[in-house]
């Protein structure tokens, strides 16, 4: 596969990199929340998947992850995911942002009460159950949370 490169498309992406990181470190979360329960809202039940072949779909997730190895600032899978979220919207191509958790051993536990385990949490995009931004063993390690308004709030609340 040939990867195609368009100049607005990477500064387009880049943009929307320090767009969501900026929202999501510097704005409160009732801020930006809407935007994340608008995106999962469209992509959800946004039926027009077919539109576009996976080949695109993959094209524009890998000159995105270029663009994101270059980018003034290391992203994490959120900011990436809800990036090319909105980057592949804004060219009619929806998916669908998945959020799993997963416990982990801890290198090294504070308490004696304290059950050694660390909670993390991982996002990626899929199109028609297919992921285009991850590899199916990463995200096999992760299960899914399926109301991740939900999740959110109660993670936003705990903190």
């Amino acid at each position: 596969m040939q990867l195609i490169y368009s100049l607005p498309t990477i500064i387009r992406a880049y943009w929307l990199l320090a767009k969501w990181d900026w929202r999501i470190s510097k704005q409160p979360y009732k801020k930006w929340k809407k935007h994340l329960d608008r995106s999962l809202s469209v992509s959800n039940a946004s039926n027009q998947f077919d539109a576009y072949p996976q080949h695109k779909y993959l094209q524009q997730s890998l000159l995105f992850a270029k663009v994101t190895r270059h980018h003034y600032r290391p992203m994490n899978c959120l900011r990436r995911c809800l990036a090319l979220q909105e980057l592949l919207l804004n060219k009619n191509m929806p998916s669908t942002l998945h959020i799993g958790v997963r416990f982990t051993p801890s290198a090294q536990s504070d308490t004696p009460e304290s059950s050694g385990k660390t909670l993390e949490a991982h996002s990626w995009l899929t199109v028609n159950g297919f992921i285009i931004n991850d590899s199916k063993e990463v995200v096999n390690t992760y299960t899914e949370i399926t109301n991740k308004s939900q999740f959110f709030q109660a993670s936003i609340s705990s903190m």
